[in-house]
Parts: C-alpha cells; structure tokens; sequence
C-alpha cells in the first residue's frame, strides 16, 4: 500500500462519525470546478494534509479534465461549461451509532441544467434551470426524503420530498445555493479490510441564482 493511500486510510479512521455529517460540494470558476469537503453552512472546508486527504480519489464524472490537490478544495480543469458531477468516497469506519462498519459515499453535482439524472443519489430538475426537482435514488424517486438548503446569507431552510420524490427549493437571494440530501443502503458489500455493513449517501446540488434579492458578502 502506497504512503498516500496509506494516510488516506489513517485520517478517514480519525474521522469516524463526524466523516458521515461532512459534505463534498462543488464550485465553479472560470474555466475550472472546485471540490470542497467539510460543512458549507459553517464555511468549513478541510485542507491537504489534513481530512481533505481522506477523499483519497475525487473523480469528476464524464470527464478526464485533470485534477490537482489545492491547500483546501480539489481543482478539476480546464473544463468547458455545463453541469458537473463528482464523487469521493472514504474507506469503511466503524460505525458505534449503528453498529458494524459504514462506507461514506459523497455524490456533487454543481449545476441545474441538464434534467438527466447520472449519479446514484441526485436531485435531478424538472426543467433546465427551474426550481422544481425530484430526488432519485438509482433511478427511482425518493418520497418523504429529508433536504436541507442553503442560500447565500449563511441561511438554512429543511425541507422534504412529496409522495412522488418532488420538492421546490426557494431561491429569494442573488447567489450560491447547496442542497443536501443524504440516503443510507443497508445493503452490505466488500472483503476483509474493505468489508461494510451499509453505504451511507451524502449528495449536494450547488447552482448560482442571478436575479434575487442582492447579498453581498461573499463566502
């Protein structure tokens, strides 16, 4: 095992429940998509040499752009323009509160565009750049499903899926949204080192409103 992958696993180990309540999101610049991991509300983002390492292998979906480790996100590029997904996943820790081992398995898309679902757990829109979404799990809709949202001002709202998996988030500001949804398969899976009792999802949605009412501090 090489020394990278090796302190990946270390710093996951580390983590143990407080890994399962971070997030990865996504950010995009000019030409060029920022992957953070920590807690968007808290304006937490872990840094390299630190629990950054723990996302040993970001991909970004669809794409061979290439990748390089900054002193607090991952950066993916040059990239033409288009909604962007990601994943990253940690190595299986022990998991005291449900007992047995959890693999985290964090899912970003930064975008609302394209109306295709493409990761395992995602809020897809119902039309390109609307509001109205439908969280999907595997291709099948999530119903009574938790999401949490997050606007501009460091303000957070909770809300859920109807019976058919839809919900419309509220966009009031000018500026960056992330949602979070989360999602646990009970379905166990891997061999000896790499062995887990459930999966836990984390998928955020990050997409940037340009009519609203203005915010101007910036995060």
């Amino acid at each position: 095992m090489n020394r990278s992958l090796l302190g990946a696993l270390l710093i996951a180990g580390s983590l143990v429940q407080p890994a399962a309540a971070h997030m990865v999101w996504l950010e995009r610049g000019e030409d060029t998509v920022r992957l953070f991991f920590g807690e968007y509300a808290e304006n937490l983002r872990e840094r390299r040499g630190g629990h950054l390492d723990a996302i040993a292998a970001p991909q970004l979906v669809g794409s061979n752009a290439s990748a390089s480790r900054e002193a607090d996100h991952v950066a993916f590029g040059p990239l033409p323009g288009g909604d962007a997904r990601a994943t990253g996943q940690l190595a299986p820790w022990s998991d005291r509160a449900r007992g047995g081992r959890t693999r985290s398995v964090y899912l970003a898309r930064e975008g609302r565009t394209d109306t295709r679902a493409v990761l395992d757990l995602e809020l897809v829109p119902v039309r390109s750049d609307g509001d109205a979404f439908t969280l999907l799990f595997r291709g099948e809709p999530l119903r009574r499903a938790k999401v949490v949202l997050i606007g501009p001002p460091g303000w957070s709202k909770e809300l859920q899926t109807d019976a058919e998996g839809h919900v419309t988030l509220p966009t009031p500001w000018a500026g960056r949204y992330v949602a979070e949804v989360q999602h646990v398969d009970p379905t166990a899976g891997g061999q000896e080192a790499v062995a887990y009792d459930r999966t836990s999802y984390v998928s955020t949605l990050s997409f940037t409103v340009q009519d609203g009412i203005p915010w101007t501090a910036q995060r």
